[in-house]
């Protein structure tokens, strides 16, 4: 059995004994990031996400396995989208004068990166502005193959405020998964505010 099934029935074995906490519909603030959420759905525990940056949240419907949406705020200049947990990861780092397509292929890098080295083939297509509140980002679709579990499919919003990037991606697993989210999750994307304290 290859090791990516073995994580993933260690995963669906400790379901029952990990708490994940309900985010309920309505505005929730987040490190400087505002986002509003039409229905409910479950913040999973740190445990489940360790390469996520300290003020990363990820939620889900039915399980991060089949779908997840990734809130990751004010990144630093200089700084990647994820924890680097060793040396030989070299996880791409952000730049604060990335043009449009340059984020794009950062965050397509980025996630690769968190699939793991050669487990998942990652493209972002149709790439088109957005505006959060009064600041000007980008939208993006996002395809991943892996190796050795479900496809997935997903979008992603990005955008730079204060030097810093706030990134929110939604995936779910093909087809059901991300079919049955994707709506809503694009919404909660398009719904993203940036407040940059005085």
């Amino acid at each position: 059995m290859k090791m990516r099934h073995v994580f993933y029935c260690c995963l669906l074995l400790l379901g029952g004994c990990v708490t994940f906490a309900a985010v309920p519909p309505g505005e929730v603030q987040l490190s400087g990031l505002t986002v509003t959420p039409q229905n409910s759905w479950n913040q999973a525990p740190r445990e489940w996400t360790r390469l996520s940056r300290r003020d990363a949240k990820t939620w889900t419907k039915n399980g991060i396995l089949l779908d997840r949406i990734l809130i990751i705020p004010a990144v630093p200049d200089g700084e990647p989208l994820f924890l680097q947990t060793s040396e030989s990861q070299a996880l791409p780092r952000f730049n604060a004068g990335m043009l449009p397509n340059e984020l794009a292929e950062f965050t397509e890098s980025s996630i690769a990166k968190l699939f793991g080295e050669g487990g998942a083939v990652v493209e972002t297509s149709g790439l088109r502005p957005q505006r959060f509140g009064a600041d000007k980002g980008v939208m993006f679709d996002i395809e991943v193959k892996v190796s050795d579990g479900p496809d997935y499919k997903g979008v992603a919003g990005t955008l730079i405020v204060g030097n810093k990037l706030y990134t929110i991606i939604f995936i779910g697993a093909e087809p059901y998964y991300y079919t049955e989210s994707v709506d809503e999750a694009t919404a909660l994307i398009k719904s993203a505010r940036v407040a940059i304290p005085q």
